[in-house]
């Protein structure tokens, strides 16, 4: 029942493109690697590891096997 209640509220930051653990922005993280020409790797400051997909702007959770 918590998760249902969380989830969407992590869905509307990672849309505003901050970090749902702690807030911060997640365009102007440093630590950036590219994957793809399409794809990049970004990890936030409080450690969680994002995929930031270039072509829709957007960005998601990476799975266990991208990292």
């Amino acid at each position: 029942m918590l998760k249902k209640l969380i989830e969407p509220m992590q869905l509307v930051l990672l849309q505003k493109k901050y970090c749902p653990g702690c807030t911060r922005k997640l365009d102007s993280q440093r630590n950036r690697t590219g994957r793809s020409q399409t794809t990049e790797k970004v990890v936030c400051d409080c450690g969680r590891i994002f995929i930031y997909d270039k072509e829709l702007d957007t960005y998601r959770r990476a799975a266990f096997q991208e990292v």
